[in-house]
C-alpha cells in the first residue's frame, strides 16, 4: 500500500508541474476562479506530503508547499503566456494551510484514532 502511495504522490507532483509549466495558447484569466485550482492542488499535495514523509512536522509540510509554489511561479515568468502572480502564491499558500488543517483534525485524528492509518 505505502507503494502505491509514493506512486501516485509522484505522478501527482509530476502532473502538477506540468501543468503549472506548460505555455498556454491564450492569456489566462485574472479572476478569482482562476484561483481555485491553485487551492484544490496545494491543498491535496500537502496532504499526499504529510501521508508519504509521516515523519515530517506541519510547519515543514507548508515550507516545502511554499518553496515548491515560489519555484512555480518564477519559471512561469519565462514562460510565454504566463506569468508571476502573488495572488496565485496565496492561493497556493491558503491551500496548503487548509490541507494541513484537514489532515490534522480529520484524517490524522478520525483515522488514527479508529486504528486506521
Amino acid at each position: 500500500m505505502r507503494k502505491l502511495l509514493i506512486s501516485f504522490y509522484v505522478l501527482y507532483l509530476l502532473i502538477l508541474t506540468y501543468f503549472f509549466l506548460t505555455p498556454v495558447q491564450y492569456k489566462v484569466s485574472e479572476s478569482i476562479w482562476d484561483k481555485l485550482p491553485h487551492f484544490t492542488a496545494y491543498l491535496l499535495l500537502v496532504i499526499l506530503i504529510k501521508k508519504v514523509h509521516f515523519r515530517l512536522n506541519y510547519l515543514i509540510c507548508i515550507i516545502i508547499c511554499c518553496i515548491y509554489s515560489f519555484f512555480i511561479e518564477c519559471i512561469q515568468y519565462l514562460i510565454p503566456n504566463r506569468n508571476f502572480d502573488i495572488l496565485d502564491m496565496l492561493a497556493n499558500l491558503l491551500g496548503t494551510i487548509v490541507g494541513v488543517m484537514i489532515y490534522y483534525f480529520i484524517i490524522n485524528k478520525h483515522f488514527n484514532r479508529n486504528g486506521i492509518k
